[in-house]
């Protein structure tokens, strides 16, 4: 009988079986494969990333299977450095972070200092170009465009931009927040227009994150409070910049963040369960009162004392963000044996988060608090079997040996919204069927005999798709479901 649907739903699970991340076990294992830091992904399931260690530590971007297999280099013919990668979610550009045609480098593009450009690439390594360069800065010495993201429709970039010329630039040492439009020319040529400044310049230090699921803002950080606190906030765009809301409140370094698929949950970095240099210092600016106006100063070396050498070193774990309930419940205990976690992302699936952590081996580190005898332990070991590596092109120079593993965190009995809906329509001689959602016009098909029509997520928090259909003889019948959880599930 005509306006009798069936809603299929591949992959969806009821409602009665979802469970909301905050509550939902989480599941960690290893890799195969250890990928450098930041591992992204092409919608085929590829992974691209950035790594020194096939180059003589010589930082290019690469694309390989999951399990390290078919590894190619994309940068590997352009002057080096070049880090950082962000595949837009259509899968055929690549955004990437290179210190090519500068000078004055400093840190490690894409990650934050100085000499930093984004350009963009083809998937397969082609049609390399410059996106941007600051139109205030003649010749973008002493600047830095670092951590750029794509919002889920792949027509926006965010990134976060450091200002440090003083001779040409009007350089203050400080940093913003920007948004442009990605476009394409008839050519085939990439660029980013429009450009806006959507967080000020005011003395704090940025770094951007991942964008809503909906693509209605983006989680950033920010140093707020007292000198190099750092906490998380979402920036949700308007017309004006930013309406803010701040996510975290912690002295502790509060970084990386990221939505769960159901935008329920942040999943984000931090270091509030670990002694080491950088809790100490925060919590003493807080007590003394030191301000962020310092923090253009601050934020290398103290990021370097507190990340980057082998004593008092900060270790770091994941944690997810009730955002209804702000409860926050940690999810891994990685810190406790020494690694660091930095960023991480979803798989095209939308069901396993992905990432790279670091250690400064045993033996070698010596951490907070201080157990003498396990540490003379751990070092007398380290001795007897050191691994210490020595630079391929300068053999005096010995590398502080760094420890590496790839990890996967799932959350079971969760969900992740659905590539599209479909639905089937069960019916004679349909000749016409409309997909409408929460009133928007969305999705229209004509044909003889229609049998389904689908459409793309919406990824809205909540939402509503009517389906209507018109047979041979214009009789129209309608039906409206609703969902909640970004498509997840029916409600």
């Amino acid at each position: 009988m005509l306006g009798a649907f069936a809603i299929a739903l591949a992959g969806v699970a009821p409602a009665c079986a979802y469970t909301r991340y905050s509550q939902a076990p989480p599941q960690l294992r290893t890799n195969s494969f250890a990928f450098g830091q930041a591992p992204v992904f092409l919608p085929d399931g590829r992974v691209v990333v950035s790594d020194n260690r096939d180059r003589d530590y010589d930082s290019q971007t690469y694309v390989a299977n999951q399990d390290g297999s078919g590894k190619k280099c994309l940068t590997c013919e352009l002057p080096s450095q070049n880090l950082v990668p962000a595949v837009r979610p259509q899968g055929d550009w690549i955004i990437f972070h290179s210190w090519m045609n500068h000078t004055i480098t400093f840190g490690s593009p894409g990650y934050g200092g100085i000499g930093s450009e984004l350009y963009a690439m083809r998937a397969d390594g082609s049609h390399v170009t410059k996106l941007y360069a600051d139109p205030a800065i003649q010749d973008g010495e002493g600047t830095d465009d670092y951590h750029a993201y794509w919002s889920p429709d792949g027509k926006r970039v965010v990134w976060a931009h450091f200002n440090g010329n003083f001779i040409d630039g009007g350089g203050q040492a400080r940093w913003d927040v920007r948004v442009a439009d990605f476009t394409v020319d008839a050519k085939g040529n990439p660029t980013l227009t429009n450009v806006r400044v959507v967080r000020p310049a005011n003395g704090h230090w940025y770094e951007t994150q991942w964008w809503a699921p909906d693509g209605s803002g983006f989680l950033y950080t920010e140093s707020w409070g007292s000198a190099m606190n750092t906490e998380l906030f979402f920036c949700k765009l308007t017309a004006a910049g930013c309406e803010t809301r701040r996510l975290t409140d912690n002295t502790a370094w509060d970084e990386q963040a990221i939505f769960t698929p159901d935008m329920k949950d942040v999943i984000f970095m931090s270091s509030r369960d670990h002694p080491g240099f950088y809790n100490t210092w925060s919590q003493m600016a807080q007590a003394l009162g030191l301000t962020t106006d310092a923090d253009n100063f601050l934020v290398l070396p103290i990021f370097e004392a507190g990340f980057l050498q082998p004593v008092a070193e900060e270790h770091t774990d994941l944690y997810d963000l009730d955002l209804a309930s702000g409860a926050v419940r940690r999810l891994t205990t990685d810190g406790d044996d020494g690694w660091i976690v930095p960023e991480f992302s979803w798989d095209p699936a939308s069901r396993e988060l992905w990432f790279t952590e670091n250690r400064i081996p045993r033996g070698v580190a010596v951490p907070l608090p201080l157990d003498v005898a396990k540490q003379a332990a751990d070092t007398v070991n380290y001795v007897l079997h050191p691994n210490l590596t020595l630079h391929p092109k300068h053999p005096t120079d010995t590398l502080l040996p760094v420890e590496q593993r790839t990890r996967i965190l799932s959350f079971p009995g969760t969900c992740a919204p659905p590539a599209k809906l479909t639905f089937a329509l069960r019916g004679r001689g349909v000749r016409r069927a409309s997909a409408t959602v929460t009133g928007v016009r969305g999705v229209v098909r004509r044909g003889r005999a229609l049998k389904s029509i689908a459409i793309a997520n919406p990824m809205k928090q909540s939402f509503s798709v009517r389906v209507t259909t018109v047979d041979g003889s214009g009789r129209r019948a309608a039906t409206t479901y609703a969902y909640d959880g970004l498509g997840c599930y029916r409600r």
